[in-house]
């Protein structure tokens, strides 16, 4: 019995062993997520497991001070840990103080270090992490069963940090073949925006859309490698040039299948009519053939903030099959671009916006970095958020960041 928490996973073994000290255990999850040799970020930083795969080779291990006789020594850069559960003298990692400390707390770590944290497998390594838009150089080492970071710059008492690798794990080891967006029973209004787990870069599958009423529509699309290198889709399904299709708001079941007829993965899911009164027309603002940027009219689900509803759907872009296009990077620009970050996701998104004295402030995710440069791309993604978002009463004015930035440097040719 396994349960995932944002810090790890924690294991119920009490059915194969007695000993009630480890009954209960954080599982030796990094082992695991490092075994798997993927270009998958590790905590948000910089690092991936691939680079802690390479950095846990066997031959990079720290020779043991000589005359050690085993347990654990201190060594000019920290205390030596063999790499052994019984921590016999063979070659291991040197834990630098700040985490040696850590580990050692009673009040975190009851069952001592070697049993909730596990052995180091890694030396301690230099990455960076994005916090309130700005890039720090912090710290990081990895152990059996944790990710442990140092942060100088944080205040004294959060200096060293465990990592997501929960989360981690939860994108990794537990990936089948599953629909992420919409969420199931969810209600979604035409084109339904999706993102699936499913098959393998480069297949083509058909997504269906079968109304109660038996009502189809679908669209055949290209899968491509995400950002964990299994196969990913990220579309719009809607009727693009079709004549669209009227239909009363009643659920439906989404369905995506290869070519061959399989099933990979489906959901039901509730399609509001134009008529429901959950839904609101805006406008989109995308580029036409002539290259102009129009505005289009879009039905989204009525919100709160709507402003924040309409970046969101534009973000998306616009169904296939049409004639519009937009500068926003799309999944494969932004998993292909040359400044891509291993903490990037595969799509652009919204982090957030707040609105002041008639100014939006939208602060996007690093992934937006993919436009590629150059003066026409950031014209037009400008003009499209600023359009999109100044067609509401309340905006007058707007403002673009990045993961929490909002200077000068946003955006530049």
């Amino acid at each position: 019995m396994v349960q995932y928490f944002e810090k790890g996973r924690l294991e119920d073994h009490h059915q194969e062993v007695t000993d009630p000290t480890w009954v209960v255990m954080y599982g030796r999850v990094v082992a695991e997520l490092l075994a798997k040799d993927l270009p998958v970020p590790v905590s948000a930083t910089d690092l991936t497991y691939h680079d802690l795969h390479l950095a846990a080779a066997m031959q990079k291990r720290q020779a043991p001070p000589l005359g050690f006789k085993g347990g654990t020594i201190a060594v000019a850069n920290g205390t030596f840990v063999p790499y052994d559960a019984a921590l016999r003298p063979v070659p291991g990692y040197a834990i630098p103080s700040y985490f040696w400390e850590y580990v050692n707390r009673k009040d975190l770590f009851p069952g001592g270090w070697l049993h909730d944290i596990g052995l180091p497998l890694t030396p301690v390594m230099a990455t960076t992490v994005i916090k309130q838009g700005i890039r720090r150089t912090i710290q990081l080492q990895a152990f059996e069963r944790t990710v442990l970071t140092f942060d100088s710059q944080n205040p004294q008492d959060w200096q060293v940090e465990r990592g997501n690798i929960g989360m981690d794990a939860l994108r990794i080891l537990r990936r089948t073949q599953v629909i992420e967006v919409p969420a199931a029973n969810a209600p979604v209004t035409l084109p339904i925006h999706i993102l699936a787990r499913i098959g393998n870069p480069g297949d083509t599958v058909v997504a269906h859309l079968r109304w109660h009423d038996n009502t189809q529509l679908s669209q055949s699309f290209q899968v491509i490698r995400g950002e964990d290198g299994g196969g990913l889709l990220v579309a719009n399904l809607g009727w693009g040039k079709q004549q669209s299709l009227a239909r009363p708001t009643q659920m439906a079941h989404l369905e995506i299948q290869n070519v061959q007829g399989a099933i990979l993965a489906g959901q039901d899911v509730e399609v509001l009519g134009a008529s429901d009164p959950r839904t609101q027309l805006i406008s989109l603002y995308w580029i036409n053939a002539n290259y102009e940027i129009a505005a289009v009219p879009q039905r989204v689900m009525r919100t709160d903030s709507i402003a924040a509803t309409a970046v969101e759907d534009l973000l998306w872009g616009p169904e296939p099959n049409t004639n519009w296009s937009t500068s926003i990077p799309r999944p494969l620009a932004v998993l292909s671009s040359p400044a891509r970050r291993p903490n990037w996701e595969s799509r652009v998104t919204l982090r957030s916006l707040t609105i002041v004295n008639n100014e939006a402030h939208v602060d996007l995710s690093g992934e937006l970095d993919a436009y590629g440069g150059g003066s026409g791309a950031v014209n037009t993604i400008r003009r499209q958020i600023e359009q999109t978002l100044q067609q509401f009463s309340n905006i007058h004015t707007v403002q673009i960041g990045i993961e929490g930035y909002f200077g000068p440097n946003i955006l530049q040719p």
